[in-house]
């Protein structure tokens, strides 16, 4: 087999992908629609091009080694064909790994998107947005996050600082630590700006909360084959799921020296490669790490080399008596507009000072304040709600 090129693309990609192929006359196949048998193989007729796609090779990784013989042997099947023109390409996550394991027969791996002119993800990140974009996410932001008026400005600043060095290669990952108690609104951050970046995807969180230490790299980004209980990793599959740009990884103090020592390459080069040699590019990707501790104990849990890796660190306040009461007061006028929309069914007419009613003096933990909120919401709709 002559060495060859492989286009890669994008797994959330694969329709459009496979309706820009069948749109001009070609054919996508997988490896496994020849496997029954080959010597039966015949092109539809009208065919311009047949497009191969290896990417199920790798669904199980312990077996690709010995699966890319007969990829090879599929591909001089079509070979045959001189009326068609023949095109290899693979999900890009998998692109590392047949480059590692055919480096023999191939000769480049070129981007199938750009080459069937689909266009470039529609998801925005904090980058490439025009500047109007960029204000409006800071105005949403600044309008749904209640106190901590010096953090607002100061990510202003250093987003901005961000997005020009981005671009001129100096800075692949924007990535800020926030410190604080629990329920003040630090995890709110990474949500604010998931909406406004790409409010239809999941959101990509990491919780290490849920993690136990002495397994805590392996959780995240998978074990090394033939590992017992391996798995993909945590992080690998929700990149995999979701377009977002913006990563919030949950209580970061609870994490192990080994994730750590992960985290410091990945804000360093902002790519890692998982435990299946899988490479992920998060250029232009921002990371919220979030913490329960005071900013004043960072240092009894990160190592001084990672904290010089944030991009910005800071810590979250209690919101005042003041602050909580606005609060209140946007929340609750906020559900009832949902309630109005979603359920018309439900006369949600009156107004929120006239049904909400909480002493906010008596709550810490803005979590507690919104359950409270949804309470008093539901006790005042109930007859409705039940007819």
């Amino acid at each position: 087999m002559d060495r060859v090129s492989i286009y890669e693309y994008d797994r959330k990609n694969r329709e459009r992908v496979v309706k820009a192929i069948e749109e001009a006359g070609g054919q996508i196949l997988s490896w496994s629609f020849f496997a029954k048998d080959q010597s039966k193989f015949e092109l539809p007729a009208g065919t311009l091009s047949v497009f191969i796609d290896l990417s199920s090779l790798f669904y199980n990784e312990d077996r690709a080694d010995a699966l890319i013989a007969p990829a090879e042997l599929m591909i001089n099947v079509i070979q045959k064909e001189q009326s068609v023109a023949l095109y290899i390409i693979i999900e890009r996550q998998y692109s590392k790994q047949v480059r590692d394991l055919m480096y023999y027969k191939i000769d480049k791996i070129l981007d199938l998107e750009s080459f069937l002119e689909i266009e470039k993800d529609p998801f925005k990140n904090i980058v490439d947005i025009d500047q109007f974009g960029f204000d409006g996410i800071l105005d949403y932001l600044n309008n749904n996050l209640f106190g901590n008026e010096l953090f607002k400005k100061r990510l202003k600043e250093e987003l901005t600082k961000y997005r020009l060095f981005n671009r001129i290669g100096q800075q692949p990952i924007f990535s800020v630590l926030i410190c604080g108690a629990s329920g003040i609104g630090k995890t709110e951050v990474a949500s604010l700006l998931h909406q406004r970046l790409a409010a239809d995807e999941p959101m990509i969180k990491i919780n290490f909360g849920n993690y136990s230490a002495q397994d805590a790299l392996n959780s995240l980004i998978g074990s090394p084959r033939g590992y017992i209980g391996s798995n993909k990793g945590e992080l690998p599959d929700k990149l995999m799921r979701s377009r977002s740009k913006v990563i919030l990884i949950d209580e970061f103090e609870k994490a192990s020296k080994p994730v750590y020592n992960f985290f410091l390459q990945l804000l360093e080069e902002g790519k890692f490669t998982d435990s299946l040699g899988r490479e992920y590019d998060l250029d232009k990707y921002i990371i919220v790490f979030t913490s329960n501790m005071p900013k004043e104990k960072i240092g009894e849990f990160l190592p001084p080399e990672l904290r010089s890796r944030f991009n910005y660190k800071c810590a979250f306040w209690p919101l005042s008596t003041k602050e909580k009461e606005q609060y209140v007061a946007f929340k609750s006028e906020r559900y009832l507009e949902k309630i109005r929309y979603e359920c018309p069914e439900i006369d949600a007419s009156l107004k929120a000072s006239d049904i909400i009613n909480i002493d906010v003096s008596r709550y810490s933990n803005m979590r507690d304040i919104n359950s409270e909120i949804m309470r008093q919401i539901t006790e005042s709709l109930y007859e409705q709600i039940v007819k």
